[in-house]
């Protein structure tokens, strides 16, 4: 009988890189939140074994770039999910109107100001989902990789992991 060690590492890439600043509002069926913003946070977990001609599980000078694009692009500005059934948004000289319809509530944004994002609603969760998924690529180029995990976070202990798998 053979004992067979497997080897699986952690790699963190952490809070200290990845911070974004934005605004938001949180959409229900009923209501929606004031506009206000955050000091996000963002943390990804690379779950592999080390490659064997590298000794990494992934250089972090690979990684930087696959987040950092994300980031960037949130940065500064106000995110609004493109997926809500309860808003309307119609681009009129630059401008962004959207219209919240169950409280007929209106904002009127510079279209250069706001991020349209692929997603149901502008939360932690979402966040967290998305940014999972643009790290997919990561997978089909690095064989060693067995999950991808992002938290994104409002501010230190309030936020939301989301993981994915091979």
């Amino acid at each position: 009988m053979y004992l067979v060690t497997i080897m699986s590492y952690c790699l963190v890439q952490g809070e200290l890189s990845f911070k974004f600043a934005a605004a938001h509002f949180v959409l229900g069926d009923t209501g929606c939140e004031r506009l206000h913003g955050h000091n996000y946070l963002v943390e990804v977990q690379i779950y592999g074994d080390q490659d064997e001609q590298k000794n990494l599980v992934i250089d972090f000078l690979e990684l930087k770039p696959f987040v950092r694009k994300f980031i960037e692009d949130l940065d500064h500005k106000i995110l609004l999910p493109n997926n809500n059934k309860h808003l309307q948004i119609t681009e009129n000289k630059g401008e962004l109107d959207i219209l919240f319809v169950p409280k007929n509530k209106r904002y009127v944004f510079p279209k250069v100001d706001v991020c349209l994002l692929p997603i149901k609603n502008t939360t932690v969760e979402e966040f967290a989902r998305l940014l999972s998924e643009k790290l997919r690529p990561l997978f089909d180029k690095y064989a060693n990789i067995d999950a991808i995990e992002v938290g994104v976070f409002e501010y230190r202990g309030q936020g939301c992991w989301k993981k994915i798998t091979r």
